[in-house]
């Protein structure tokens, strides 16, 4: 027994050491930092809901250097935002791969102070989403490092950690990540598109409200007032965007667009579809333990 653990042990040490040219942790206030995965061309991959809207990041490279990066694309409806280093550094993009429910998975991030953090579990369960089916893992949602690599006992990638719509952890799957990926070639790094026609450019429109939310669970006195068990927090807010311009405030609690349910990702995506750009969508809002309505204008993500 003794002998098997300590092979165990030896493996995930080996396993995290390896994904550790892939770690970054990119600053983001004041002993505040969200892990991000580092891609080749100088790319940072993370999650869009615990990333700050800023122009410009410092990122903590694995040899402890401050790297500067600007910020890239943000998709809210798969959580993912892309920042891009100004200095890249050489890296290989992992390969990437599925996850089977009860395998284990090593979980290597940066904890608040960009220290490099690592957690031992088993995929707990699949659960379907819009882009497929996300693990969700066997540990506490609240010692998520955001953004963290999720990794399989072959040293593959099967995610980036996050919060689920109940509070669970999950991870973004890999098949999302690799969408950041050329076609058909685990690795492959990314590379400039053609042009797109007009009307290709119209048809991939995407509906923004400018704020950055956290899945979070409603307390229970709170519950009833509010009519549902949990809600997405705003943790930030692009300056001049639809809901700083609506009245939005760090800290509320969105509860729900149009009386729609904003509770989780999926049904944020589902929601703001292209068709509502332009349109004004009532927002309901727990701010200060109570609940309040405002109105927003969808607008288009910028570039």
């Amino acid at each position: 027994m003794t002998e098997r653990l300590a092979a165990l042990s030896q493996s995930v040490s080996r396993i995290a050491a390896g994904a550790g040219s892939w770690l970054s942790a990119i600053r983001v206030g004041p002993n505040r930092h969200v892990t991000g995965l580092v891609c080749e061309g100088g790319l940072v991959v993370t999650c869009d809901q615990a990333l700050p809207a800023l122009e410009r990041y410092s990122v903590v490279s694995p040899n402890g250097t401050l790297v500067a990066a600007h910020a890239g694309s943000r998709d809210p409806g798969s959580n993912l935002a892309v920042l891009h280093l100004e200095t890249p550094w050489p890296v290989a993009n992992p390969e990437i791969a599925d996850s089977l429910v009860g395998g284990l998975v090593i979980v290597v991030g940066a904890d608040a102070d960009a220290s490099p953090t690592v957690r031992l579990t088993v995929v707990h369960r699949l659960v379907r989403t819009a882009d497929g089916h996300a693990p969700v893992l066997d540990m506490s949602g609240d010692r998520i490092d955001h953004g963290s690599l999720v990794i399989d006992e072959g040293g593959r990638l099967i995610g980036l950690a996050t919060l689920g719509p109940n509070g669970e952890a999950m991870a973004i799957p890999s098949s999302v990540i690799g969408r950041m990926l050329m076609p058909g070639r685990t690795g492959a790094p990314v590379r400039p598109a053609a042009p797109l026609a007009p009307s290709a450019m119209s048809s991939r429109r995407r509906a923004w409200l400018g704020v950055a939310l956290q899945p979070i669970t409603i307390p229970d006195g709170l519950a009833t007032r509010a009519g549902q068990g949990s809600g997405r927090m705003v943790v930030s807010l692009t300056r001049g965007g639809p809901a700083e311009m609506a009245g939005l405030r760090v800290g509320d609690v969105l509860l729900a667009l149009n009386g729609t349910s904003a509770s989780g990702p999926q049904a944020l995506r589902a929601f703001l579809s292209p068709e509502r750009i332009g349109s004004t969508i009532e927002i309901k809002l727990l701010r200060d333990g109570n609940v309040v309505t405002s109105h927003l204008t969808v607008a288009v993500q910028p570039d």
